[in-house]
């Protein structure tokens, strides 16, 4: 396990610190990097304390329930325990889905610049919604599958609610904006 904060790592040393781990986990989602990791029982520093001795199993689930309850719109998380110099330590990870411009944590967008967490400002909100919105954004766009980039997509769909861009590669993959 890596001992350096980063822009996808964040350590807390006690699960105490839950509010400031999960505004992090929220940081590091809306990052254009899109994912990120807070690791509890480890400090900022990289040193291992390992949670808290109690009922993990619980701690757990407090921390599910924070994270469902919290987080807009929901945000999947991954939770493991993993030994660490002989110590417990909680690991939650999570990835931002691409159809969700950014989250928010009891009300609050955070985004990451490094490993320094700060909140969004509205026009942030509305840029980050309007240039991660495929419906809207220009291009160019990007194929998650084969890697193929185009500047303007050419094909269009016609559905029940209207005209509507289409995403489909010709490799079964789907073009997403290139950010």
């Amino acid at each position: 396990m890596p001992r350096v904060e980063s822009q996808t790592l964040e350590f807390k040393r006690s699960l105490s610190l839950r509010r400031e781990g999960l505004e992090a986990l929220c940081a590091m989602v809306n990052s254009d990097v899109a994912g990120g990791t807070v690791v509890f029982g480890v400090d900022k520093d990289g040193a291992v304390y390992g949670v808290e001795q109690g009922n993990l199993d619980t701690a757990q689930r407090s921390l599910w329930q924070a994270i469902a309850q919290k987080f807009e719109p929901r945000l999947i998380v991954r939770m493991q325990v993993e030994e660490a110099d002989g110590k417990q330590v909680l690991i939650v990870s999570a990835q931002r889905d691409r159809g969700v411009p950014y989250h928010e944590y009891d009300g609050r967008a955070w985004i990451r610049e490094g490993s320094v967490n700060r909140t969004l400002s509205l026009t942030e909100k509305q840029r980050l919604t309007k240039t991660r919105n495929r419906d809207s954004h220009p291009g160019p766009w990007k194929c998650d599958r084969c890697g193929t980039w185009v500047g303007v997509l050419a094909s269009f769909e016609i559905t029940s609610g209207g005209m509507r861009k289409t995403y489909k590669c010709q490799c079964g993959g789907e073009f997403w904006p290139a950010i």
